[in-house]
């Protein structure tokens, strides 16, 4: 058999078509998955860090202590702010284990704002409003790393109004 009737016989066969498809199929669904994988983690650390910041944002407008702005002396509001960051953070107002690997009190950045904000209905008394901001460094699966991107630092807010 002769070069020209095994190159005729080799065009006709199917056989080892799906392994040579799979070879180039492959990289580009790896890729995806461990895409989908970071983006889930994202979302999911974004989330616990928004409901974190929310229960901070909640504990301190039901504090019996008044901030600043209405008139509260300083140093018994202050005196919240710590339990509300460990809230955010732990879940508790103890430090404990933080809800996701890798994000501490100490790897973020926190601005816990009052403003008090006119209110007619109450007498003219004004009406203080508690904003709770933190931001922190994504703690990636290691794909961003991997590719050489710079760190993502997601920043969450919630504000709620305090209650007398």
């Amino acid at each position: 058999m002769g070069l020209y009737e095994q190159l005729q016989r080799l065009r006709h066969e199917c056989r080892g078509s799906a392994l040579v498809e799979f070879t180039l199929v492959a990289p580009v669904l790896v890729s995806l998955m461990c895409g989908l994988a970071e983006f889930g983690q994202g979302l999911r650390q974004y989330h616990v860090m928004q409901k974190g910041v929310r229960d901070a944002a909640r504990y301190l407008s039901r504090v019996p202590a008044d901030p600043p702005c209405a008139g509260g002396g300083a140093d018994a509001w202050n005196a919240y702010v710590e339990p509300a960051e460990n809230l955010a953070v732990y879940g508790a107002r103890t430090p404990s284990t933080p809800l996701f690997k890798g994000w501490t009190k100490e790897a973020t950045t926190w601005a816990i704002d009052t403003e008090c904000l006119p209110n007619p209905r109450l007498n003219g008394a004004d009406l203080p409003r508690v904003t709770v901001t933190a931001t922190a460094r994504y703690v990636d699966l290691g794909l961003l790393s991997f590719l050489g991107f710079d760190p993502i630092t997601l920043t969450v807010s919630h504000q709620e109004l305090k209650v007398s």
